[in-house]
């Protein structure tokens, strides 16, 4: 009868291969009577990692740098970071074309019609529709910002177009915010009043603590708590967190092409320029954004990658994961390039590493 196997994740209930002393010494052995140096063989074997007596294997440093450089060339391959535009331009395009197709309808039925002043006013309206259509700039921003004054005849079409509005706000907040923006599931005026006034209170602590006082991170909480699934504990862990996020944003902006970056820009000032206070939340993002580079310059503010992958179309939100994920892959690389005893592994955060 045919073993019957099971696999199933890592939960740290299986038992696995535990080297004990004595097989790090049997494999120290050799190398340790050729060269008589005990830190150089242990260097070499966190290298080269263990062999197990059953076969099992304990990879060595050499491996384990290997498979994060390739995870880097997978994460590369899944998406071209340009195609965000792109796919605003896509769904953009599809809207218009859903608008036109309305317009012509709209005045065919007129057509048809016995009153010839239905028939001139239709003809009229078609006609203004089809122009503005036509004139739409090209850019992202101004056919968002033309679109928004227009008065659609489809109404499907004006749906359509409200929705990629709100969905592109929301991905906006949280490509900077990541889980923070879950508070704000929609940018509506009171939501965005709310965000402001917690980021400013946030930036007011930064500038707090730089004057030397320790700010009231408790009476911040019991404000603003709500923003926070993850429930920090302390400033500093709050910090890092968003930290992480905004540097991850950061370097989507550096992968991007100057064009590009300027489009973003654009782009970002119309969709929340035309919320009430939405002027006044981008420029406290930006505040928080520069408070945080001084206080988390390791945190990869500069990286850049490319070059373009050919997979799937990506969101802005998708882009800046796969960035969050391309630096977090970095950060390990460069904890594990620049070891050289066991305990400094330590520094490698074990969740981050099994994710990826």
């Amino acid at each position: 009868m045919p073993a019957d196997f099971r696999y199933s994740r890592w939960d740290g209930t299986q038992t696995g291969f535990d080297p004990d002393a004595d097989e790090v010494l049997s494999q120290l052995t050799d190398d340790l009577i050729y060269h008589g140096d005990l830190n150089a063989a242990l260097r070499r074997l966190l290298q080269e990692g263990l062999e197990g007596p059953d076969g099992e294997r304990l990879a060595g440093l050499r491996e384990l740098l290997d498979r994060l450089r390739q995870r880097r060339q997978e994460e590369l391959a899944r998406g071209d970071l340009g195609s965000v535009f792109s796919e605003i331009a896509r769904e953009l395009r599809e809207i218009v074309e859903e608008e036109q197709a309305a317009v012509d309808a709209a005045e065919q039925d007129a057509t048809r019609s016995d009153d010839e002043v239905r028939r001139e006013v239709a003809a009229a309206a078609a006609a203004e529709r089809r122009m503005r259509l036509d004139l739409l700039p090209s850019d992202l921003a101004g056919r968002v910002r033309e679109l928004s004054g227009y008065d659609f005849a489809s109404s499907a079409a004006q749906g359509r177009f409200e929705e990629l509005v709100e969905r592109l706000r929301r991905q906006l907040l949280q490509s900077r915010l990541n889980d923070m923006a879950g508070a704000m599931a929609d940018v509506d005026p009171e939501n965005v009043r709310r965000t402001t006034e917690m980021l400013a209170a946030l930036n007011s602590m930064l500038d707090e603590r730089a004057r030397g006082n320790e700010p009231d991170f408790a009476a911040f909480m019991a404000s603003y708590g709500d923003f926070f699934p993850e429930d920090p504990k302390t400033l500093d862990e709050l910090l890092a967190q968003l930290a992480a996020r905004m540097a991850a944003f950061e370097a989507f902006l550096n992968s991007l092409t100057p064009e590009q970056r300027a489009e973003l820009a654009r782009l970002s000032d119309q969709l929340l320029g035309d919320q009430p206070g939405g002027l006044d939340l981008r420029w406290q993002l930006d505040q928080l954004s520069r408070n945080l580079q001084g206080q988390f310059p390791e945190m990869g503010w500069v990286s850049r990658y490319g070059p373009a992958g050919t997979g799937d179309p990506l969101s802005l939100l998708d882009a800046v994961e796969m960035v969050d994920r391309l630096g977090q892959i970095d950060a390990i690389e460069g904890l594990l390039s620049g070891t050289t005893s066991p305990g400094a592994l330590s520094e490698v955060d074990p969740d981050v590493a099994r994710d990826l």
